[in-house]
């Protein structure tokens, strides 16, 4: 059996800050993933991507680019690695990120803890009228 285990990674030499919770809090807007869809694995611009919401107390939720609730759960920093722990179906899920800040704190980009589709997602400003 043959197991295959993909790395992701940016161009950008500075996404390397661990992340910490205090520059997790906010909303973060899904604008590339990297993927392959069979051939070369490339970072690719995503349009109208899921929006993440951490709040200072542990909690996030997923929602659609209209901010439609997708899932909601809690989330826990340990060393470099995000979990996000959710129910689906009744049965609690939990997914495992290794998660990189970029210097300014304003790019997170997140590695699952198996092999899986990378994202990238930037820090979104919520504006008030």
């Amino acid at each position: 059996m043959c197991i295959l285990i993909l790395a992701c990674e940016r161009d950008d030499t500075n996404d390397d800050t661990p992340i910490d919770n205090s520059s997790l809090v906010g909303e973060w807007l899904l604008t590339e993933s990297y993927v392959s869809p069979g051939g070369v694995t490339d970072w690719i611009d995503v349009k109208e991507g899921y929006r993440y919401f951490f709040d200072e107390f542990g909690g996030y939720k997923r929602t659609d680019f209209d901010e439609n609730l997708l899932d909601s759960g809690v989330y826990e920093i340990t060393e470099e690695e995000l979990y996000l722990y959710f129910m689906t179906q009744g049965e609690r899920d939990t997914l495992g990120y290794n998660a990189d800040f970029n210097t300014s704190k304003r790019r997170l980009t997140l590695s699952p803890s198996y092999p899986s589709v990378c994202i990238d997602l930037k820090k979104s400003r919520t504006l008030l009228v």
